[in-house]
This record gives C-alpha cells, structure tokens and sequence, in this order.
C-alpha cells in the first residue's frame, strides 16, 4: 500500500506567529536534578550513605523465581529475590507472603502476546510522591524492571525503583529467560544500550508555562544511519501548572517550507500523565526511520506547558544541535546545525491542539518544549527492512525528461531473505507507471527466477508516491543485486536526486539489519544507480550518484 495514504499538511500560523510572541516571554529555569524518574529513579535518601558502608564480594545470582501468569499473581517472598511473569492479560500482583524486613525483591514484567495488558498492585505495595506508580511499557515482548524493600514496620514493600523499556532480542520469543539478572541499582543509568534519547539526563522546569490556549509542542530530528526505529514519545509534566490528562503524539515527515506529511504509524495517545517526572508513551509497534528525512515529533493538548527559552540558538546551550548516536535534534534556525526548509528547533502550533492534524513548523526564542523521542536500533522481532521507510513524500520533484529507462539501485544481502514488495516513487505530476520490475543478479547481470515482473500491479496510481509490487515466495540468497523498474517513455514518470550517493545522505551507504545500499564509491562497477536507455536490459550505464527512488523490502528468511 502507498505511504502516501497519510494526510499531507501545511503548516499553519505563519501569519500568527509574531502576535504569538508573548506567551514565550520570560525563561523558565531548568530543574536541576539526573535523569528523570520515568526512566529510573531513587525513592530512598540513604541510599547513598547505605552503598558507601556496604561491600559486596563476588559475583550475586539471586534465586529466579518464575511466576505463574493469572489474573491475581501470587508470590513467595521466601524463594527468593529475582521474580519473573510474562503476562497475557490485565493482572493484579498479589502482596508477597513470607516476607522478611529489609528484603530486596525485583519483578521483571513482560509484556505478553498482544501487549498494551496492565499491571495493578495489591494493597502491600506502597508507592511515594516522589516515585509514583509508574506506566509499564505495550510493546509486545518488552520487559520492565520494579524493585521494592520491604518494611516490617509498616508492613509494606516500598517501591524504589523502576527501568521500563528492555526490547526482545530479534528473533527471541517474549517469555522471559530463565537465566538469573542481577537486581540493578536505584540510581539512573543511560538508556539501554542501542537505545538513544535527546534529554536522557536532563530534567525539564519545575513550572509550566501559563497558557490557556489549544497548543501543540514539536522537535524537529533525524537518523543518520539506517536500520533505526522510533520506540516512543517521551514528555517532561511539570510539578504544577501542567495537565495529567491524556494526550496525543504524533509523526511528521517534512519535505518542504511549511510542509510535511503525516506518518500515520507514529500516532498514539498516553494514558493519565505523572506530574513532576518524564512520561513515556510507547507506540504499540516501533516505526523504521529514514535516513536523510527530516521529522517532527509532536504532542497536543490546551493549557500550560513546559518551556525553557534560548536553548537552540546561536550562543545557546544547544546551538550545534544534539547528537546522540544516530540520534540528531536541529538547532535552530540561528545554530550551526539548523534543519532543512527553513524549519524552527522548540517548533509549535497554536492552530489546534490536534497532532495529527496540524503540524508544528514555526518557533520563537529558540525554546525548548521538553519533549523528546525514543529511537532504538535493535530491530522488533520479525520485521522487514526497507532502504527508505516512514519516508512519504521524498524532496524534490519529478524530472521533466520523458525518455524511457531501465533504473536500479544496488543492493547487498547478508543473509537470505524473502522478497516482499518492490517500491518505487511515484513522483507528483507523472503521468505514467512503470510496466516492468524485477531483480537482477550483479554477478551473472540476470533477472534473478521469479522476479521479472512484466506487468506489475502497482499498489498506488502515477503520482501518488510510493508505490509498491508485492511478491510472494521468492528468497534471494546472501548477495550482490539490483532492484530495477522499466518504462518505455513518452511521459514524465521519475523523480531523481542528484549526488545522492556520493555527498548526500547517500554517501556512506544505507544499511538496515541485513540490508545494505552501499555508496557510489563501494558500489560494483560502474557504481550505484545504473541505467540502461531506452531498452529493459541489465542497467550498466553509471548514474553519477543520482538516486531514481527505487527500494525493495525483504524479511529474513527464517
């Protein structure tokens, strides 16, 4: 199916962006403080002085005790410290028997078959203001870590500490491992590992914004390596002044001044917010990311909000950006690293307080709005992979030359893998599809069995976009191929981008799990994106780097 199915928007406000001017007047002080609670937090003042005075020798595997799945979880606290449960529905843990004071006990919650299940306590749990009960994670084979001390004195289990988010490795099942994990610490570790964020170890203000208005807060980012997903949403809820209600998030992808396009798969609503820490909002499934795209995260809501100005601009604390591995926030228009078609960095709407309805382009004092994204590189189990996914309406536009084309990009396989679909972008303003598809062998310079395609049932209509022709019980082994369409000429039909795999976004490659693109400099000769005028033959003629928007998408053969 077309990405292009998205709603397409302009951003809205440029004529009220100035008589906006004066809800931003006024900096609101950064809280100071480690990383937020959501991620993990300390609930006890002593710890500190509890860790300098005690010593612990070797290596500790606490017993694993696994837990029996049902709608109230029961538990013995006597068989030991590390419990595991992987649920399949809505559950309730049952307050642990047998307890013994000062006792140490970790849950690792997983979430089971169709995810988005919760989680409730049973009365002998207890949790603070200052470490409230925390949402757990939806996604499907996600783990959450919970600690609790218990209190003979109160004759309850004090909560102390939390991590959500551990994904499932590729190819794992969703039940957790029977191999024993050491508690962690109540301190606030960095994101686990292949996971990236912007304000990790950053708190936001202690006091929103006073606004009474429909408001929608962006950030404006990108991924610099392919094979990227976007887990989740994360938004900083000041102790007062704030909502807790729930709101909506959504996905932009920008391709032009004031305009972009919705990414329907990056839409989800949070449940009750937290005041005073971050909330995270998971999406039920991570959306692959695209290299050389530039998107817009966005939440909506009315009334106050988070802000802190003269953070994105020249002189500011964040005036070349933040980059965190393939992560990357803009400065604003006045930094070092601004974004593509003039965008603001702290970008907002007052149009609506609808996400997915109206997207945030504009800013004002360079503010930071505190919302941040989850971008991980550990792919969701079963995916498939594409070079330029979650990419809707590529830059540029359609070339005016009517000439028939053989066009290709290469591409490497790692492993064997089945074909799915080819793509191929349709540019607004073609007139014409293109009547052939297929693969070809760069060794042998053969259309490889099954894929030749001689009249393909495009997914979209000239001009639509991204189109896409489904293949169905095709496995191209580990190797070295092209993925190639065919028109004979007369109308316009493609679009190309000049340069793009030798100084565009291109120019190191494209590699996504066992999908590679590589660069016009380590193509096979005559280098990446080839042609051949006029005829369907094996594309040998050398694009010069240009990209003609030909992508296929594969999942690994299992």
């Amino acid at each position: 199916m077309s990405e292009r199915s998205s709603a397409r928007r302009l951003a809205p406000d440029l004529s009220r962006v100035l008589s906006r001017r004066n809800i931003f007047k006024g900096a609101v002080g950064v809280a100071a403080g480690a990383a937020g609670a959501a991620v993990m937090a300390d609930g006890s003042s002593a710890h500190a002085a509890t860790m300098g005075t005690t010593t612990e020798s070797g290596a500790l595997a606490p017993a694993v005790v696994m837990l029996t799945d049902a709608a109230a979880i029961a538990v013995d606290a006597s068989l030991g410290n590390d419990y595991r449960v992987t649920i399949a529905g809505d559950r309730t843990m049952q307050t642990p028997a047998n307890p013994t004071d000062g006792q140490k006990i970790t849950f690792q919650v997983t979430q089971g078959t169709s995810g988005s299940f919760t989680l409730s306590w049973a009365s002998g749990y207890v949790f603070s203001a200052a470490l409230p009960q925390p949402t757990l994670s939806t996604t499907v084979g996600y783990t959450d870590l919970l600690g609790f001390i218990y209190n003979a004195a109160k004759q309850q289990w004090l909560f102390v500490a939390y991590i959500t988010g551990f994904s499932t490795p590729a190819g794992s099942s969703p039940s957790p491992s029977p191999s024993p994990t050491p508690t962690p610490p109540p301190s606030s570790p960095p994101p686990a590992t292949g996971t990236y964020r912007l304000f990790a170890a950053t708190n936001g203000p202690a006091s929103a914004v006073s606004y009474s208005g429909p408001f929608i807060a962006g950030v404006a980012f990108e991924v610099t390596t392919g094979g990227c997903w976007l887990d989740g949403y994360w938004w900083w809820v000041c102790p007062s002044g704030q909502s807790v209600s729930a709101q909506e998030f959504a996905l932009w992808a920008v391709y032009g001044t004031g305009e972009g396009t919705l990414v329907a798969s990056g839409t989800v609503t949070s449940g009750g917010l937290i005041a005073g820490q971050w909330n995270y909002v998971s999406l039920a499934t991570p959306v692959p990311l695209a290299i050389g795209a530039t998107y817009i995260a966005a939440t909506g809501f009315s009334g106050g909000f988070p802000d802190t100005n003269g953070q994105f601009g020249s002189g500011d604390p964040y005036s070349a950006g933040i980059v965190n591995g393939p992560l990357t926030a803009f400065s604003d228009t006045t930094g070092s690293l601004p974004a593509p078609h003039g965008a603001a960095q702290g970008v907002f709407s007052v149009a609506s307080s609808n996400p997915t309805v109206n997207m945030p382009f504009y800013g004002s004092s360079s503010s930071n709005f505190w919302l941040d994204v989850q971008v991980d590189t550990s792919p969701p189990a079963g995916t498939s992979y594409r070079l330029w996914p979650s990419y809707p309406t590529v830059v540029g536009g359609i070339d005016s030359d009517t000439t028939g084309y053989t066009l290709a990009n290469e591409f490497r396989l790692s492993k064997s893998c089945t074909l799915d679909e080819i793509w191929f972008y349709s540019a607004p303003g073609a007139a014409a599809l293109p009547t052939r598809c297929a693969i070809w062998n760069v060794s042998s310079q053969a259309v490889v069995s099954g894929t030749d395609n001689t009249s393909p049932s495009w997914s979209g209509a000239a001009g639509s976009g991204w189109v896409s022709c489904a293949y169905s019980g095709v496995t191209l082994p580990a190797g070295d191929y092209k993925v190639s369409v065919f028109y004979g000429g007369g109308s316009q039909w493609y679009q190309v981008a000049a340069g793009y795999w030798t100084t565009g976004a291109g120019g190191s490659g494209i590699t996504s799990g066992p999908l590679t693109a590589p660069s016009a400099a380590a193509a096979t000769s005559p280098g990446q994106a080839t042609y051949n005028q006029a005829s369907w033959a094996y594309p040998a003629t050398n694009g010069n780097g240009e990209n003609f928007w030909v992508d296929v998408q594969v999942t690994p053969a299992t």
